[in-house]
């Protein structure tokens, strides 16, 4: 017999049993919260480039290819951090991709407010996507798998949820600077 005989004799349990026969708890819901900081700060930063684009637009004078560049350099960020995060979190888990990606989304989003043309807030805008591609994906992995079978869809939707939420976090104080949105204070509204 073994020195780890007793450890041979236990079934093989699957972690998605464990979890089941655990459930639901505290744990859970925060780290849906956690992982729905990404989605609530993607949703606010996509509302507010849109809507901020037109007064930048005017303050730099762009074209309208420059405008709609800045626009959809966000969307190149993000098809390269989908890229990059399935590897990185296979190496280091889920949970490490979500932070990096929320803090990585909050500093490139100040650092837009402080661009002075339309090289630097692209280049600002592009990492602000690559970081929601980053963490986006193993976001949505990490919810499903933390989570009971019966309780996933809770898990999975809450996140979503913030993503609305976000949205109109950013609807409201562009509402509250300019119900015209006119004359946006663009760099305010990307700090805040």
């Amino acid at each position: 017999m073994s020195k780890h005989a007793c450890f041979e004799r236990l079934p093989a349990r699957l972690v998605e049993s464990v979890i089941n026969d655990i459930g639901i708890g505290p744990y859970q819901v925060k780290e849906a919260v956690i992982s729905g900081c990404v989605a609530l700060a993607e949703g606010a930063e996509l509302l507010l480039i849109g809507s901020v684009m037109r007064v930048v637009a005017k303050d730099w004078d762009l074209t309208a290819t420059q405008k709609g560049s800045v626009v959809s350099i966000v969307f190149m960020g993000v098809f390269t951090g989908n890229l990059m995060c399935g590897p990185c979190s296979d190496r280091i888990g889920r949970r490490w991709p979500v932070i990096i990606s929320s803090a990585a989304v909050g500093i490139f989003g100040i650092l837009s407010a402080f661009t002075m043309g339309f090289w630097t807030l692209s280049t600002a805008r592009f990492f602000v996507g690559l970081a929601f591609g980053f963490g986006v994906p193993a976001s949505c992995a990490y919810c499903l798998e933390i989570a009971p079978t019966a309780w996933r869809t809770f898990v999975y939707c809450l996140p979503c949820c913030l993503y609305m939420a976000g949205e109109a976090y950013s609807a409201s104080i562009i509402w509250l600077d300019d119900p015209t949105m006119k004359h946006l204070d663009w760099r305010w509204l990307l700090i805040v």
